[in-house]
């Protein structure tokens, strides 16, 4: 691997801005780390070819030269996750349905990070329409874990995660609706951001029924390159990125610890205890740590849940419609369509009314704790072959998701929430921890976040 591709986005930015490395230099280690890796890995998907790659940098190369310095991510290689728009390149979002889409325009997130100095090289694998958290769809194939290939990347983001574990690039962009950035970090060491929902613009296909359940962020190797991103993602671009080094300490924060829900939600042996480790260690920096025990039934979140999701989805009811498009989609994504064909005004008015309430429970929660914590994974990662889990333990899930439920704490509360990995001795025991605070406060949890990182895994 090249000492190039083994910096952080950070120092990689500190290297092209003083000089001492050309944007042509960054280009050519990393096309050299993806040409020898994505062939198994399979993160990246309709590249540019190298040549024009490398024609892009020596532009990059050539505004240096003349004083034209666009921003902290001048002669990136990026990579766009394929469910969002990239000028130049497709949109598949997975689907033999829009395999030949190409948008005239970027999304305003991809904007963003081009006038800041990042080359769009091609985009990151995704599963069928971003559903399932598993990357795998019809028309690429299956995204291997960067630490081992036989492993799930996790997903939606998973062609994301796998590219920045590998090093096939410095960071990513990706979108979270059912931890879609949480899982494929804790899945392979890496963080995900999931901002609060009105942070990035989100484009109105991504959320058509702007229920404000997806949200765009960043997956990087370290809490100092997501928090930069998440910077250029949400506008407030900067010339270079931030200071690494926390501006706070634990020794005041309020932790409350959700656990498995009181037994809840069914959890892989030794997922609890990995994350009870990491609190110890914060805990012994001054952080207050207190079990959670007074959250309602959760059985209501979950149905509340499953209605707006349906919903979200009901705009595929055209291509449902027709059985030659029908044959084309997923059966995850058929399932979600036939779910919302019976659903009433009443039953979408119900779940919205129950998602308030659970808006008024978390605004409690926050009076008492700083920060709210659970697992990032309700499981390891598991055989990419294989697929998804049906069952945890002796519990048997009922749809082809539940063993993501553990996501919709944030999801549903739109909050700010970070995956953070914890150290795991195998590929096969990767794992993460997710903190959580009120919407708006995300850089305030950056910020404990970037405090959190250096002990857990310090």
């Amino acid at each position: 691997m090249s000492a190039l591709t083994n910096l952080s986005a950070i120092e990689l930015s500190d290297a092209i801005q003083t000089g001492s490395a050309s944007c042509v230099e960054v280009m050519t280690a990393f096309l050299e780390r993806i040409d020898a890796v994505n062939p198994d890995l399979n993160a990246l998907i309709n590249l540019t070819d190298p040549d024009c790659c490398l024609d892009l940098a020596r532009q990059s190369d050539a505004q240096l030269r003349a004083g034209n310095y666009q921003g902290w991510l001048h002669g990136f290689p990026i990579a766009i996750k394929d469910l969002s728009n990239a000028q130049g390149f497709p949109t598949t979002s997975g689907s033999a349905l829009f395999e030949h889409y190409r948008p005239s325009h970027d999304d305003p997130h991809v904007q963003r990070m081009r006038a800041a100095g990042g080359i769009v090289i091609g985009k990151t694998n995704v599963p069928e329409w971003g559903l399932g958290g598993h990357t795998e769809n019809s028309v690429f194939g299956l995204t291997g874990n960067a630490r081992d290939q036989a492993l799930s990347a996790g997903g939606s983001s998973g062609g994301a995660a796998t590219a920045v574990a590998s090093h096939m690039l410095p960071l990513a962009d990706g979108s979270d609706m059912m931890g879609s950035l949480r899982t494929p970090a804790a899945f392979q060491g890496l963080v995900g951001f999931r901002p609060t929902p009105v942070a990035v613009p989100v484009p109105a296909e991504m959320d058509p029924m702007a229920l404000g359940l997806v949200s765009i962020g960043p997956i990087a190797r370290n809490v100092a390159d997501a928090t930069a991103l998440f910077l250029t993602l949400s506008g407030h671009a900067r010339l270079s990125p931030p200071e690494q080094t926390p501006t706070s300490t634990l020794s005041t924060i309020r932790i409350g610890w959700l656990g498995d829900a009181g037994g809840y939600w069914p959890t892989e042996d030794g997922i609890l205890a990995d994350c009870e480790k990491g609190l110890d260690r914060l805990a012994s920096v001054g952080a207050s740590v207190d079990l959670c025990n007074t959250l309602p039934a959760m059985e209501e979140l979950w149905q509340c849940w499953t209605t707006l999701r349906h919903h979200a989805l009901s705009p595929g009811k055209a291509l449902y419609e027709n059985p030659q498009k029908r044959a084309l989609m997923s059966t995850n994504w058929q399932w979600e369509i036939s779910q919302g064909l019976p659903l009433t005004q009443s039953a979408i008015a119900d779940a919205r009314a129950k998602q308030t309430g659970w808006h008024k429970t978390l605004s409690r929660l926050f009076d008492q704790y700083d920060v709210i914590a659970a697992p990032a994974c309700q499981v390891y990662p598991f055989a990419a072959a294989q697929g998804p889990p049906a069952q945890i333990g002796n519990k048997a899930l009922d749809t082809y998701h539940q063993w993501l439920e553990i996501s919709l704490v944030a999801s549903l509360g739109n909050l700010p929430v970070i995956s953070l990995p914890l150290p795991a001795s195998t590929p096969q025991r990767a794992t993460g921890i997710q903190f959580m605070m009120p919407p708006g406060h995300d850089h305030e949890l950056l910020n404990v976040a970037a405090n959190a990182e250096l002990m857990l895994n310090g």
